[in-house]
């Protein structure tokens, strides 16, 4: 393969210095390839269902939403959601590691981000039908997140939700 750079390099130059007069090409060609574009990483692959129901235990991975390795989402009997990955149980800015919006991702640039309990307006109990945009802080990673379902506290911590995934 060498040789042929060699030779394809060759030919250029011979082409060039071919020229009969003395002007010189400054001419560009304009770059046709398309530009990446920067941005939120935003999941739109298909939409998958999360469900733990009432009382599961929280320390089997079948009740835990393992979203990427650094967030792996769950409930205890009552409460938020935790990351299971970095707390054991939810306290007040859990699930650690995330922020939430109310909306959409078609909306990201006018959400306003916080834990989850204040994006809820401190009301869990009325997330069903709610749609939220679920940001993994350090993977930069941003998902649509629709809750079905939320137990109301101390009844069993049973919640689900519908989220997007990675596109293929």
């Amino acid at each position: 393969m060498p040789l042929f750079v060699s030779l394809f390099t060759f030919s250029i130059v011979t082409a060039c210095s071919d020229k009969s007069d003395d002007t010189v090409d400054t001419s560009t060609t304009e770059d046709t390839a398309s530009e990446v574009v920067d941005g939120p990483n935003i999941w739109s692959g298909p939409s998958i269902t999360f469900v733990k129901e009432s009382g599961a235990d929280t320390t089997d991975p079948a009740n835990q939403d393992a979203i990427t390795d650094l967030v792996i989402l769950t409930r205890g009997l009552q409460g938020a959601l935790f990351n299971v990955v970095t707390e054991s149980s939810a306290g007040g800015s859990s699930p650690e590691g995330t922020e939430w919006a109310k909306g959409t991702t078609d909306d990201l640039d006018t959400l306003e981000f916080k834990s989850l309990k204040p994006a809820a307006d401190n009301e869990l109990k009325n997330v069903p039908d709610e749609n939220f945009v679920l940001h993994l802080i350090e993977e930069d990673i941003y998902i649509d997140l629709t809750f079905i379902s939320w137990e109301n506290g101390g009844s069993g911590g049973g919640f689900a939700y519908e989220r997007s995934t990675q596109a293929e």
